[in-house]
């Protein structure tokens, strides 16, 4: 960092680089710098509502640029591994949408380049850098809700009207496992790790993407996790984590800075509110600051080998489906 704001060049003028650079301006240090578009027009459109924001269509150029502090790649899915090693290997910092990438061995490549470079490298599951995560795992650490036997998480949303074809399109890494079901998915391994085993069914769009899937994942401890995903219905979007001595429900929505109750077997009910103000993408921002000023490759809130692990579990389930991207 050569000054005290630290500057993000974000790859991707789309609605998650928009909430990302409007979520960051909350902070008094932080600021958008530069953005890079395949379309130089898109590229300068969203430049010009941020004041110092320079504005590329060359993605060598972009990487290059010496104000940049670290990377934010906020495009379809397939672009994650080749983006990701660029700005690596320019020695940017990297915070990328998830999921990580495609598959595991692109993402065990993105991983190694960032350690062969010394560079960061952040997952943008965004939901494991937030307070309320925190507190969550704070409970479970000290045994509140007991051994715990299962959990349950489902994120459905209805975007049948939704055109974007990163979701539905097959060549952009479409469907509803990769842009919905990894939070469901990760949510999962925070809290029991692995599964032993994978059972799961979808139903597929006419472009042969899944436009809903349902999980089950076994873990060699008994623990069941109950799991869905879907892009043609609103589900409740809510979280339960079930022990032998009560259990934690997180209101929707599970993934973003919300409230929970901790509720147990004796009939207690602990509220815990949530206090958060804006959208919950800053705080993958703060943490890439912290992690660039301690020359830490990864993070401890999502470690490398969770963001393999994830992928592991994605990839397991695509095959338990026959979701096959070429």
């Amino acid at each position: 960092m050569s000054s005290d704001i630290f500057n993000w060049g974000i790859i991707g003028t789309g609605g998650i680089a928009n909430a990302f650079s409007d979520d960051i301006s909350r902070l008094s240090n932080h600021k958008v710098s530069a953005v890079l578009s395949r379309n130089i027009d898109n590229a300068e459109k969203f430049a010009a509502h941020r004041l110092g924001c320079n504005p590329y269509d060359n993605d060598i150029s972009f990487v290059n640029d010496e104000k940049v502090d670290a990377v934010y790649i906020a495009t379809p899915n397939t672009l994650h591994c080749q983006q990701t090693i660029l700005a690596i290997q320019a020695k940017k910092a990297v915070l990328c949408e998830k999921p990580l990438a495609m598959n595991y061995d692109e993402a065990f490549s993105m991983i190694s380049s960032s350690k062969q470079n010394s560079t960061t490298l952040l997952d943008g599951m965004w939901m494991r850098y937030l307070p309320h995560i925190k507190t969550l795992k704070k409970l479970l650490a000290e045994e509140e809700i007991g051994n715990i036997e299962s959990v349950y998480a489902c994120h459905g949303q209805n975007l049948r009207h939704y055109s974007n074809p990163r979701l539905w399109k097959k060549n952009l890494g479409g469907g509803s496992l990769l842009d919905l079901g990894i939070y469901v998915i990760s949510f999962a391994h925070m809290i029991l790790g692995k599964p032993e085993k994978i059972y799961a069914e979808s139903v597929f769009t006419e472009n042969d993407v899944d436009a809903k899937t349902s999980m089950i994942f076994k873990y060699a401890n008994g623990a069941v996790a109950n799991l869905s995903c879907s892009m043609y219905d609103t589900q409740p979007n809510r979280a339960v984590i079930a022990g032998t001595k009560g259990f934690i429900e997180i209101d929707p929505t599970f993934y973003a800075p919300t409230s929970m109750k901790l509720c147990t077997n004796d009939g207690k009910i602990s509220v815990y509110k949530n206090v958060y103000e804006g959208h919950g993408l800053r705080e993958q921002a703060i943490e890439m600051e912290y992690c660039v000023k301690n020359n830490l490759n990864e993070s401890t809130k999502m470690l490398h080998q969770d963001s393999l692990e994830v992928i592991e579990i994605m990839d397991r389930v695509r095959a338990k489906i026959g979701l096959v991207f070429k």
